[in-house]
């Protein structure tokens, strides 16, 4: 697949004022989540929220709640369209609503290539040059490959560079276990090794490796339990996983308060998207910032005021509400429209 289904949701309100959010599911099997399952489930929430002030973010998130359980994929493109709303109804980026400019630089990781080779170590290189200390990985899944891959970055990375190596869920624990045991010394963080939390927790309890939570990770219920279980080394935070900016923040704040350091990510490559989890990682302590996700790929011009994305930095649009918007003259007729 080339590219994933968007679905863009745009509210109107009586004075005039715009909201835009969206949903790109990352396919079918990423997480619970599909392109046409979004668009059945904002038809069937919308009729039940016309009529209601998007202000009142708190309000709307409470009847979707109430009138759909669960499909926090499908509420976090209606959510993040009225924090847009309610941006620019009071002025502010959205970030100063979230909590204010509390990390101007965001870090990005430097992305390596999952295969050994020249390419590997010519992209350490530059990114080396450009300022990286920390870089991330994929796994291919082979238990052998993996263990080349990181005895060859073990030996490679100077003083203070460190990996994170990005499972998605796709190691039994007997596999992880063999490529931890044979990985040599390396400055690594496993993100979400194995598909189950329960796998998750005997991995890290049993190798003592530091663990970032994050297909297992879907609520605040779940966060809390890995805290309680000494697990939580990190999270990646993404905001259609947890439904939109609100249980965003809610579980943002929580961490916070725990010390649990946070990648803020979105599970799909999407301009809109990336401009509100830039303004969830503005208005998050550095002290828990690990990384934001760049909107690397997605020059395709769909956008005004995108994302602000530099070498090793990205930054939110500082304008009223999420600062972007789609490009009207892209989006041709909309496939369905609710009014009172």
């Amino acid at each position: 697949m080339d590219v994933f289904d968007e679905t863009i949701v745009r509210i109107e309100t009586d004075d005039g004022i715009e909201g835009w959010g969206d949903s790109v599911p990352w396919g079918a099997n990423f997480v619970a989540a599909w392109a046409r399952g979004a668009r059945a489930g904002i038809e069937e929430l919308a009729p039940k929220l016309i009529g209601l002030d998007p202000r009142m973010i708190g309000q709307i998130n409470e009847v979707m709640d109430l009138e759909m359980k669960g499909q926090p994929f499908v509420k976090s493109a209606i959510d993040v369209a009225c924090w847009d709303i309610l941006g620019q109804a009071t002025g502010q980026p959205v970030y100063m609503l979230l909590g204010g400019m509390l990390t101007p630089d965001l870090h990005i990781y430097g992305s390596l290539p999952p295969d050994l080779g020249p390419a590997l170590d010519t992209k350490i290189s530059d990114l080396r040059a450009k300022g990286f200390k920390r870089f991330s990985s994929k796994s291919t899944g082979d238990v052998a490959t993996d263990v080349a891959y990181l005895r060859h970055l073990g030996a490679l990375f100077e003083p203070g560079e460190s990996l994170k190596y990005d499972a998605n869920a796709g190691w039994q624990v007997q596999e992880a276990l063999r490529i931890i045991d044979q990985m040599g010394p390396i400055d690594v963080s496993f993100e979400q090794p194995c598909a189950s939390y329960e796998d998750c927790r005997t991995l890290r309890r049993t190798t003592g490796k530091p663990l970032i939570l994050d297909e297992s990770a879907t609520d605040l219920n779940v966060v809390l339990r890995a805290h309680a279980d000494g697990i939580l080394d990190g999270l990646n935070l993404k905001l259609s996983k947890v439904g939109g900016l609100s249980k965003m923040r809610m579980i943002r704040d929580v961490c916070a308060t725990l010390n649990v350091p946070m990648e803020i990510q979105d599970s799909s490559w999407s301009e809109l998207a990336c401009s509100a989890i830039a303004h969830m990682a503005h208005s998050t302590p550095s002290r828990v910032m690990l990384s934001t996700f760049p909107p690397m790929g997605m020059k395709l011009n769909k956008v005004d005021n995108p994302v602000i994305a530099g070498d090793r930095f990205m930054k939110a649009p500082d304008l009223p509400g999420l600062g972007t918007r789609p490009r009207i003259e892209m989006l041709g007729e909309p496939i369905g429209v609710f009014a009172r």
